[in-house]
């Protein structure tokens, strides 16, 4: 899962199964210090603080594996991806307790296992990760709420072939969500044919919409059933009664409707042949 850096204290989170989210990633050790190998420019010392953690121990050491079209697991530790991945998302050891539980380290698997597992982590490294849950695991700090309502990011994102069925979908969007407009079918999980165009018939899949709690960026689509393998589609669907918005009653600016007045939120595929997490992983 980590790429190697000699130049770095021997931080391993990864036990021989798993990682956060948590998979395993080749066996790979992850070093120990969150200081990584110089190239030119480092980030800030480690701080309880996300953009400390993600420069430090995220990007640097993690999203080599998790990250980019087709992330192991299922899980994109990459910046634009990690801070929607883990917030109140089920863990895959132990789909009851999730990731990151903000306010609450004694519950967030992310503590549990490096407690558990050890890996190479010093009490340390941990504080500052604790402290960050504790103090309510807090967004980017440069991240402001944007004058246009649109996606930030998808997992998988448009046009990822995922060689195992993803067990959700996961929607970040550039303002906060209105969770009077999630669920009652207004946003949906289609199955699509292989050539079809872009206003083909879809079929719909049976799934749960909702909002982690602790982060209303962002829109968890669970299906009820591992997806087979063929190609999907997360669309708004206006027919449900209530279309998404914004906390602040703004719509989506993009993408441009179709005809039907659906909105792709994402398009990806599931590969023939692979095996991996079932739903609530």
């Amino acid at each position: 899962m980590f790429a190697k850096y000699a130049a770095i204290r021997h931080l391993r989170w990864v036990s021989a199964a798993s990682v956060l989210m948590l998979g395993a990633c080749g066996g790979d050790s992850m070093p120990n210090s969150a200081t990584p190998a110089s190239s030119g420019s480092s980030p800030p010392p480690l701080m309880a603080t996300f953009d400390s953690i993600q420069a430090n121990i995220f990007t640097p050491l993690c999203s080599g594996c998790h990250g980019g079209a087709n992330p192991a697991e299922n899980l994109n530790l990459d910046a634009t991806h990690s801070y929607n991945d883990l917030i109140n998302v089920p863990s895959t050891e132990e789909p009851s307790i999730v990731r990151v539980k903000p306010g609450d380290p004694s519950q967030s698997y992310l503590v549990i296992h490096i407690q558990k597992e050890g890996d190479g982590a010093s009490a340390t490294d941990l504080s500052f990760i604790e402290q960050w849950i504790t103090d309510g695991a807090p967004p980017s700090t440069t991240t402001s709420m944007a004058d246009k309502f649109e996606i930030a990011a998808a997992q998988p994102d448009s046009g990822d072939v995922e060689s195992a069925p993803p067990p959700r979908i996961i929607v970040g969007f550039t303002q906060e969500l209105d969770a009077n407009r999630v669920g009652g079918g207004s946003v949906l999980i289609e199955r699509i044919e292989e050539d079809a165009a872009p206003q083909a018939a879809a079929t719909p899949i049976p799934a749960t919409v909702s909002m982690p709690a602790g982060n209303a960026r962002a829109l968890l689509v669970t299906p009820s059933s591992a997806l087979t393998p063929g190609n999907y589609q997360v669309v708004t669907n206006p027919a449900g009664g209530a279309e998404l918005a914004s906390i602040g009653g703004a719509t989506l600016s993009a993408p441009t409707p179709g005809v039907d007045g659906k909105r792709v939120l994402t398009r990806f595929s599931v590969a023939a042949g692979g095996s991996g997490n079932s739903p609530g992983h």
